[in-house]
This record gives structure tokens, sequence and C-alpha cells, in this order.
């Protein structure tokens, strides 16, 4: 098998899902000994998880104040490095890792874009896009036919692939994990949870979460619910919860590292993206533990979910349909673990980081 040095360029300072995909993507690719370099902001998460897993790291600030230093930077690293990949994921990185590697006849140049945000057709998205790179990766066929028509690109030029998932060498149980939960957020042990995990942030529909608990709230006494993750309005969001009354019945863990427990613990998970939403990982991971996925018709979830059959699709800002969609799977257990048996098994089928990893080389290949 070809080895080949891949670079990677990240410009944020978070540690979402593009991170985490990014990450999860280069540690398999290492793992077969392909060489990784990550060139991200000095400090950032994906900068200091690759340093602690011992790849070439190249720090770079990737503010529109640096832009012309960091292209040049970026070039001289690549004349230095000679890369077969060059992969490009956030709007500043791209913008420099395009310019800098013309006139380099690197083998592969991607562009990858992460969100379902439409791609405006204009001068200079036509130039990196037809241009600049060779390839486009998106994580959902619905960002893959966006670009396709607004910019005219190339349909065999162009590629979907979601993120994959690593699954855990063995689930925890349901009643461990939920044991688990109890003690940790001190409840009492017939309580039951629904649960949020990722960036706890309005875009994420957070706020629509909440409302539609507080909708519910009265109707399932037993039920709490948990929002997992770094959330970037603490105090306005506490204000919100407090204001419909339910201080004590919503919890903000922050980020939690054992995510497999959670997902095992929660009666059901809900992501209630607003707009612009990939196939996200959180909804991956959930369905893969056997846990009720509910998710808004909104960029790549309805094709995870598919439409409905593998989980809960409901209408993006609506507390209202949350709400039903919860109250359905409270009162409907069986039917409800019938659609969550389907969707564990297509996640094993189809979403998992080794068939991502290879659906990649094979891209990179051809």
């Amino acid at each position: 098998m070809q080895r080949y040095t891949i670079v990677h360029s990240l410009c944020h300072n978070q540690w979402g899902g593009l991170e985490r995909r990014v990450f999860n993507e280069a540690r398999w690719m290492a793992a077969r000994g392909h060489r990784l370099c990550i060139v991200a902001p000095e400090g950032s998460p994906i900068f200091c998880e690759a340093q602690e897993e011992g790849w070439d790291v190249v720090a770079m600030e990737f503010s529109r104040a640096s832009l012309l230093p960091d292209l040049f930077r970026f070039r001289r690293l690549l004349r230095a490095m000679r890369p077969d990949i060059l992969n490009t994921h956030g709007n500043i990185d791209t913008k420099a890792g395009l310019c800098a590697a013309m006139g380099l006849h690197i083998p592969c140049i991607i562009l990858s874009r992460h969100i379902t945000a439409p791609v405006p057709n204009s001068f200079y998205n036509r130039l990196l896009y037809n241009t600049l790179c060779h390839k486009i990766l998106t994580t959902s066929e619905s960002a893959r036919q966006q670009i396709i028509q607004t910019l005219s690109i190339s349909s065999d030029k162009i590629f979907a692939v979601p993120s994959g998932i690593i699954p855990p060498a063995t689930l925890v149980s349901q009643q461990t994990a939920h044991l688990k939960m109890t003690r940790q957020l001190q409840r009492p042990q017939h309580t039951r949870f629904i649960g949020f995990v990722g960036r706890v942030t309005r875009d994420k529909g957070v706020d629509y979460i909440v409302e539609a608990f507080a909708n519910i709230h009265d109707r399932f006494p037993h039920y709490e619910l948990v929002l997992a993750g770094h959330c970037d309005y603490h105090n306005q969001l506490t204000e919100f919860i407090q204001e419909r009354s339910l201080t004590g019945r919503v919890h903000l863990t922050g980020y939690q590292e054992d995510i497999w427990t959670l997902y095992r613990a929660f009666s059901c998970t809900i992501l209630a993206s607003v707009e612009n939403e990939g196939v996200p990982q959180s909804l991956i991971e959930s369905m893969y533990a056997q846990c009720p996925a509910v998710g808004t018709n909104v960029g790549g979830i309805p094709e995870i979910l598919k439409d409905g059959e593998l989980g809960w699709l409901v209408r993006p800002r609506s507390s209202a349909d949350i709400a039903a969609a919860l109250t359905n799977i409270i009162e409907q257990p069986a039917a409800a673990m019938q659609k969550v048996a389907k969707a564990s098994a297509h996640v094993k089928n189809h979403h998992t980081i080794d068939q991502m990893g290879n659906r990649l080389l094979h891209i990179y290949k051809n």
C-alpha cells in the first residue's frame, strides 16, 4: 500500500465536530503508516492533540490580519515537506493553503466543506472550488448538490463523505450507565434522562430543546434534561432555564470525555440545529449506541435519519415538534426500540471510521 504524506490545515480554536472528524481521520491514517502534519493555531485543541500523537505540527495564526504572512509560511512548509495530499478545512486556512500550493505540483489538493451553508456564486469561490483544488469533500449529499449546481462543479470532482465514528470496544450496559449518571448528578435512581451532546450553542437549537422539555416536564415528572458540552452562553441559558422553572431538572455538565456512557444513560438524544448542519457525529454515535435520536430537518440530518425511518425528524425552531417526538418515544417504547435497532445496524454498516478511511484512500488514489 502506498504511504502518503498528508497535510491538514484548520483555522479554528474550538473542539467541535469538524476538529473531531479531522483528528479521528488523521489518527486512522497514521495507524496505517501515513505521515501526518497538522497546521493550526498554536494552543488550539487539535494542535495540542496532534502534538500528543507525535505528528508533525506547525503553528499558524490563521487570522485575517495574518493571512499574507501565513500564506508565505505555508508555501515554505509545502515546498519543504512536498506532501502527497493537502486538505484544507476552514475558511481562512483554505485561502492561505490553496494559494500557497499554487505551482508546487502537489498531487492531490482537497478543499473540505463541513457545513451546509450555501456557497455563493462569486469569483472568489469559483477560483477556490473550480481552479485551485483538485477535489472537494462535503459531509452531506445536500451540500454536495448545492455546490455542483451553484458553481457548475463537475460531479466527479466532488464527493460526499460523512463522518465515521470510532466504535468503542464494548458498549457499557444501559443499567450501569444510568447508575453512573444518577450518581454524578446526585439524582434518585428512578430518574430518566433526555440528552444533548455537543457544543451548547443557540445554533444547535438548545433553547428550543429546553422549551420543548418545559412543555412536557409536568407530564413526565421523572425525566430530566442533560446538556453535555461546552456552553458559550452559560449565563443567558441559566436564566432561560430559571424563567421556565426548570432549575434542578436541567443539568449543564460541561464537556464530557466519556460520550458512550452518556448515550447509554439517555432515554433519547436531541440535535435541534436551526440551520447549516452537516451529518453530525453526535447523532451517528447516538444511533450506534442504540439511543433514540431526534433531529431537525436541516442540512445532512435527514440523510442520516433517512427522512425519519431511523429516527425522529422535526421542523427546525419548533419546540412543539420536539416535545411531540419526545412524547412519542417515552410513551411508545416498543415502537421506538424497533426504529433504534434499524438505526444501529445502519451505522455499523455505513458510518464507521474504517468505512470513511477506506473511502478517502480510494479518493486519494484516484
